[in-house]
Formats: structure tokens, sequence, C-alpha cells
């Protein structure tokens, strides 16, 4: 009884975790909704500065690090852990490219489901990765 104790305790903070990495990245996403909400109404729409609304609209090397398991905006996903007809777990959600500055959104699907950012930088003339701060480990439970 006392192991089922400890077991229930590791499953609640390991999802209470999930979760709040989760709300970690949301206010991310949802400033990267309102900006595309504004920019109609911001002299920001120049060539230098796109919303590219699906995949296919961002730049090759952008494409190849997100890699070709990610559904483009609107198309089939599995939100859920099961996937029963092979539809991807993740999906395009949106992108924003400014001057040499890039976020692209990506929807991830499972229990913990949630939007996460990819930030990107052009140096020297190509697209680089910039990885997000890393998030402290999960606490561990005492003995007992």
């Amino acid at each position: 009884m006392r192991q089922q104790a400890v077991r229930h305790r590791a499953i609640f903070l390991s999802a209470t975790v999930c979760l709040a990495w989760a709300w970690a990245w949301l206010p991310a996403s949802a400033a990267l909704a309102a900006a595309a909400n504004t920019s109609a109404n911001t002299s920001a729409n120049t060539s230098a500065n796109t919303e590219p609304a699906s995949l296919a609209a961002l730049p090759a090397e952008i494409r190849e690090h997100i890699g070709p398991d990610v559904s483009d905006r609107g198309g089939p996903f599995a939100a859920g852990c099961v996937s029963l007809h092979g539809e991807a777990h993740s999906r395009f959600a949106g992108a924003r490219i400014e001057g040499d500055t890039a976020q692209v959104t990506i929807e991830r699907g499972g229990i913990a489901h949630y939007f996460d950012r990819l930030d990107y930088r052009r140096r020297n003339g190509h697209w680089v990765h910039v990885p997000a701060p890393v998030l402290p480990a999960s606490p561990t439970l005492p003995p007992g």
C-alpha cells in the first residue's frame, strides 16, 4: 500500500512538471498569435517581415531542422497519445520571420498537449536554431 502511495505521488509530480512546462511556453505562443493579429495594422509588412502560412513558405534550412514528421497547418494531426491512422504527433501552428530572426510554433500532441516555440537566427547567410534555455530537472521524492 505504501509503494502505491509513493507511485501515485510520483505520477502526480510528473504530471505537474509536464503541465508547468507546457504553461511556461503558452505565453510565447499567445504572443505569437497576438503579433499575427496586429501585424496588419503596422508598417512591419515588408519583404523582410513575413508570417508564413505553411511549412512550404519557410526557408529550407528551417524546414530541414523541423523535420519531415510535422503536419502542415490544418493538416491531419493526432492530438492524443495514440495515432490511429498514422497522423503526425506534431503540427505547424504558425511562424514569424523578421529580419535575421524567426520564430516557429509547433503544436505537439500527447498527454501534455502543448505548443513549442522554435527560435532561429540567420548567421552568415544560414538559418541556425537557437536552443531554448533548459528547464530545471523535476524534484525527486524522498525514500520511504
